[in-house]
């Protein structure tokens, strides 16, 4: 009985205590969450007392009970044209971590939304072709501009591309040709049927095994010639085989310095376009996938990063555990849904349970 009455006395105490930072990516009528759920949301919050802050508002401490963020990943054009609105109809801040890449100067033409899939593939493939990756399913500098001067939205990085690398030789498998993965097309230049499929991860999380293009074709041409007819067990272990004894040739195996040299490059491109743009200081990174990496950490403090934006569930204390900031992902809540996990992650206590058995 005794320990029954304390557990809820530390229940009742931790009480709005906990700092739920809730992930997006899309909000339009294609996504998983739609304008109409999103604004549905925001009353849940408004409803709720809850005080949204952005990232910046948060690392600086001193933050009221009750708060909580709202985050938006990679900086699709939606953000401006869906949630800007309602964030100004509610009074309420964001926080949108950008891919440069992606981003134009201004909007040049009325833009029909795309999944993000098809809008990223897309992207990618003109990058690919022409170096430029720059869309109009992205914001653009102009909205961006707009967006975080009316102090309601912040803005922090999140990679300049947002892609892969391999992570390892060994074959899981093989392509049919009709797959539009925007990280394959990037590793591979293009997909045919018959390429070897190799496990990769996001750019910021490990060492690389690079692997030249030319690779590709050499290998399809032995797979058409010698596997294709061949069962998937025995064309998985022939084609194995063919890797290793092409290994010396074709791949290369990045040392942790290169690794790291290759990651600082990237953000730091990504983080003088944004701070270029917006003359502000960015001192947060969102990990592409959520993919983390202990030595890119020790790198980034140095290059200024104050805190790391993770996909791990769960909720986050008055003052910030920066290596470690977790979120809750939303893409397919009902508002019923959005409602309980408002109620749990405000909780300091049951948001750190939530989040050791997610």
């Amino acid at each position: 009985m005794y320990l029954i009455i304390v557990i809820i006395l530390l229940l009742i105490y931790f009480r709005n205590k906990g700092v739920p930072i809730f992930l997006y990516h899309q909000v339009n009528e294609k996504s998983g969450v739609t304008p109409e759920l999103f604004e549905k949301h925001l009353e849940i919050l408004k409803k709720s007392k809850v005080n949204t802050i952005t990232l910046k508002e948060y690392g600086k401490g001193d933050i009221k009970d009750n708060s909580a963020l709202i985050t938006l990943d990679d900086g699709y054009y939606d953000n401006y044209s869906k949630v800007f609105p309602l964030l100004k109809k509610y009074n309420m801040k964001a926080t949108i971590f950008l891919n440069t890449l992606y981003i134009k100067d201004r909007r040049e033409k009325d833009t029909k939304i795309l999944s993000s899939g098809k809008a990223n593939y897309e992207a990618m493939k003109e990058y690919i072709e022409t170096g430029e990756g720059k869309t109009e399913q992205y914001l653009s500098w102009g909205e961006i501009k707009e967006m975080y001067q009316s102090g309601l939205v912040d803005f922090q990085a999140h990679s300049h591309k947002h892609t892969a690398v391999f992570v390892s030789d060994k074959i899981e498998g093989f392509f049919e040709g009709n797959e539009e993965d925007t990280t394959d097309l990037y590793l591979y230049g293009k997909i045919e049927r018959g390429y070897p499929k190799f496990r990769k991860r996001g750019e910021y999380s490990s060492q690389a095994v690079i692997i030249k293009k030319e690779f590709f074709e050499i290998f399809k041409e032995y797979y058409d010639k010698e596997l294709e007819k061949k069962d998937e067990k025995e064309r998985l272990k022939l084609a194995q085989v063919y890797i290793d004894n092409n290994k010396s040739e074709y791949f290369h195996y990045e040392s942790e310095e290169e690794f790291l040299n290759r990651v600082r490059e990237e953000f730091l491109l990504n983080k003088r376009i944004i701070e270029a743009n917006l003359g502000n200081r960015i001192e947060y990174f969102c990990w592409p996938w959520g993919h983390r990496n202990k030595k890119v950490i020790e790198m980034l403090k140095k290059e200024g990063i104050k805190g790391f934006v993770t996909t791990k569930k769960g909720t986050n204390g008055k003052i910030p555990n920066y290596d470690m900031m977790r979120r809750i992902e939303l893409r397919k809540f009902t508002p019923e849904k959005f409602r309980i996990n408002l109620f749990v992650a405000k909780n300091y206590i049951l948001g750190k349970i939530y989040g050791w058995i997610s």
